[in-house]
Parts: C-alpha cells; structure tokens; sequence
C-alpha cells in the first residue's frame, strides 16, 4: 500500500495537484497569492502592467496586471512600481525569491517600471 505524497492535494475532480500549480488550494488562484505576497514587500508601491500592459495573467472574468507565470521553460515575469529610495537590485532579488518559492521557478524576470516619490 503506498502513502499518499503530503505535498499533494486532490483536485475536486479526484486527481493530485501539485504545488505551485493554479489549481493548488489556499487563499484564491496562484497569480492573486503571489500578487498578496509582493504588494506586501515593503519596497513595492504597485503592480504593473509593464510596457504596453502585457505583463499580466488572466484570471476568471478579470485581469491581474503585473503577473505572468512561465510555463514551461518560460521564465515568469513580474512588473511593480517601487517606492523611491527602494534598493532596485536588493528588492528584486527579493522578489525574485517570493515568485520562485510561490511557483518553483528556476528563473524570475522583474521589470521595475517606474518609483512612487513621497507626498
């Protein structure tokens, strides 16, 4: 008799489902996590679009901005607006690290479009 992997969960559907995937349980779809944990990021002001709005994931009847998770070997991609006086390469790195443990991906472009200045 085998014991079922913790790391999987079962889809409503009855089949296992990864983690990192769209379909994994938790607070809502992948991409709106992983935008929570990075408008969480101290250094981050926004979520962007990226040039031309195409960094973007879409989502059941909406579009979240600012995401795309790679499939494949695709890397994923990621575009916010910083906070002036953020570090840009420090809080990219950590960026990177939040998209790739949320997704376990190898590689995480970030694209810093633009800094929020102060009031």
């Amino acid at each position: 008799m085998s014991t079922p992997d913790p790391r999987r969960s079962a889809h409503p559907s009855g089949t296992a489902v990864a983690p990192g995937t769209p379909e994994a349980p938790g607070l809502g779809p992948l991409p709106e996590r992983i935008a929570e944990e990075l408008l969480a990021h101290p250094g981050v002001a926004a979520l962007s679009g990226g040039p031309y709005g195409t960094v973007a994931s879409y989502l059941p009847g909406r579009r979240l901005p600012g995401i795309v998770l790679g499939e494949g070997d695709e890397p994923d991609r990621i575009a916010v607006v910083l906070h002036y006086g953020a570090p840009v390469e420090k809080t990219a790195a950590e960026l990177r690290r939040i998209v790739a443990r949320a997704h376990g991906s190898r590689r995480v472009d970030v694209i810093v479009t633009d800094m929020e200045l102060p009031e």
